[in-house]
Order: structure tokens, then sequence, then C-alpha cells
């Protein structure tokens, strides 16, 4: 088992390959220490402040282990399969405190799939006969309206759990899910989960405090819908996304590790591709943003407060939009 990073992505065969890479490329600088917890045969790779690719790529501060995953598959030409699965459920939040012999015994009861970018997961209208863990890559959940337009509710990313509501309502999903990139998705049957919150109590307030969590932020998002501008709205999604998805850089800026078009970006602060292109224009002429050769937006958070934000957009391109 290869470790990078705080995770383990790289698994059998897998872990050969980056061995060799890592034998036939001085370039990367890595250090190399044996992990504390690290199951049998486990290493950790520690990435340095700067990390250097063979490709010439570097990435500056801690990378997430999603990151090294999608560049050490870039780099070998395929996508490497992720760690097992009950490493994965050991360490979502809703399983914290339970024993690993214990999710041993139940880890049979998910069961796994890769979806590609743009794959639905489910859609509106659905049976709700499963719980979601997303393990890698980020789902999109929105609705869409009779016309067509698609509005984002939230995106999720590596352990977060979607498809709860399915527990505790009958009805049928009133969203759809949908993968951003390519995921690898744990699920477990309606009726396996309730049976197994039934001998695990704390698994059912956990389970309802992530409800009340993704509640919370969807109502701020609509409260803002209906009374912010555009501007208001973009920069709150900006600093929703970079404190969820975000790695921190020495720069003093955030990596978006999500990426997102201007027009999922659109459909996340509900406006036009247009108007959230125009805006973004502003941001990235006043410092606010900017974007990466892998097409990640690298923000800078204490410009992105209300503020902030006025002043300098004023001071660069005069009175903005409102």
């Amino acid at each position: 088992m290869l470790y990078v990073g705080a995770a383990c992505p790289f698994t059998g065969l897998a872990s050969e390959r980056v061995r060799r890479v890592l034998a036939d490329y001085p370039a990367f600088k890595l250090s190399i220490r044996e992990r504390e917890r690290a199951p049998e045969d486990g290493i950790a790779l520690v990435a340095t402040p700067t990390l250097l690719f063979p490709d010439g790529r570097r990435i500056t501060g801690t990378p997430s282990e999603e990151r090294l995953h999608r560049v050490f598959s870039e780099l070998l030409g395929k996508r490497l399969p992720v760690a097992n699965k009950v490493w994965y459920i050991e360490r979502n939040r809703l399983f914290h405190g339970v024993p690993r012999e214990e999710i041993e015994r139940f880890a049979h009861l998910f069961h796994e799939r890769d979806y590609g970018a743009k794959e639905i997961v489910f859609s509106e209208g659905d049976l709700g006969d499963a719980i979601y863990l997303l393990k890698s890559g980020h789902v999109r959940l929105f609705r869409s309206t009779e016309d067509g337009k698609e509005l984002t509710l939230a995106i999720l990313g590596p352990g977060d759990v979607f498809g709860e509501l399915a527990l505790f309502d009958e009805s049928r999903r009133q969203t759809f899910a949908e993968a951003l990139d390519a995921a690898h998705i744990c699920a477990a049957s309606v009726d396996d989960f309730t049976r197994l919150m039934g001998h695990r109590p704390t698994l059912t307030m956990m389970v309802a405090g992530e409800m009340a969590r993704r509640r919370r932020e969807i109502e701020t998002r609509i409260a803002g819908l209906a009374y912010g501008s555009v501007r208001a709205r973009l920069q709150h999604a900006l600093r929703h996304l970079a404190r969820e998805h975000g790695e921190a850089l020495d720069s003093g800026e955030v990596r978006i590790s999500v990426r997102l078009s201007h027009q999922e970006l659109a459909q996340l602060i509900g406006t036009s591709r247009e108007t959230c292109t125009l805006e973004l224009g502003k941001l990235q002429l006043a410092g606010c943003l900017r974007v990466d050769d892998e097409r990640n937006f690298i923000v800078r958070p204490d410009r992105l407060e209300p503020g902030v934000l006025d002043r300098v957009l004023g001071r660069v391109t005069g009175r903005g939009q409102k």
C-alpha cells in the first residue's frame, strides 16, 4: 500500500508503478517516512512545500490526496485505483469513533462504482433507495426548472454524504446528483443502512447533523439569491468553495480543487453565464482571483470580503455593477 500526502490513493500494482516513477525521476521532491497506523506494508510520501513533477508542473503548499492522485494518474497514463473501502469508511466523519473491526464487519454493505464526468448518479423523481459516500471526485446536487434552467444546490467533495433524505422520507428524489469530474462513490441500500443505524444509534445523530448542516448552507444560499447582488453572490460562492474545497498556497492564496466552468459557476449563484463571466473578469482585474494551468480558480479570500472587494474594484474599475 502506498500513501501519498495524508491519505492512501494507491494500491497493489499501481503502488509499484508509482515506486518506479519515483525511482526514475529524482525531480520529485518528496520526503519518505513510515506512517503511523499505516496498514501492513504501508509507507507515506509526504510532500514538501513545493512539489516538482517530472513534466515541470509544480504544486505549492500541501497538496490534497485527490490532486496528487490525479497528477500521478495523468503521468502514468491511466486512472489509478483508490484505496480500500474499509480505509475510507473508517475516515468518513459519519463513522468517527467506530472501531475498525466493526467497520470490517459491515463494509460489505457498501458497493463501489466509478462515475465519469457529467454522469448522473440519480435523477429527480428516482426512487430513493440508497445513501452515498463520496470517496473521490466531486458531485453537484441541483434542481431543474420547467424551462430547463438548472440551479446548483451544493457541490460535494471527498468525504461528503448525499442521498441521506431517503433514510427518513420515502418520497422520491427531489434533486439531481451529477458527477462534476471522475468520481468514486460507495453506496449502501436504505434498508441496509437503516439496520446499521439501529445497531449504532450515534450514526443516526451523525446523519441528522449532516442533513442540518446541508440545510443551513442551502438556506444561506437561497437568501443570497433573493437579496444579494450578483457580485455578492459570486464572492460568497468563491469564499465557500475556497473553504470547503481549497488548498492553501504559500503565497497566501487558496486553490479551489473542483474545476468549474463559467456556466457551472453561474448555476451556483443563479445568474447567466455572460453576467458571471463579466463579474469574474472584474475580480481577475482587481487581483482577487486567477486561473492556473489546470483551469482551477486560485483566489485571495482576504480580497473577497464584501467591503474589501468593493474598495478594490472601485479603485481598479471605477464604480462597478451593483
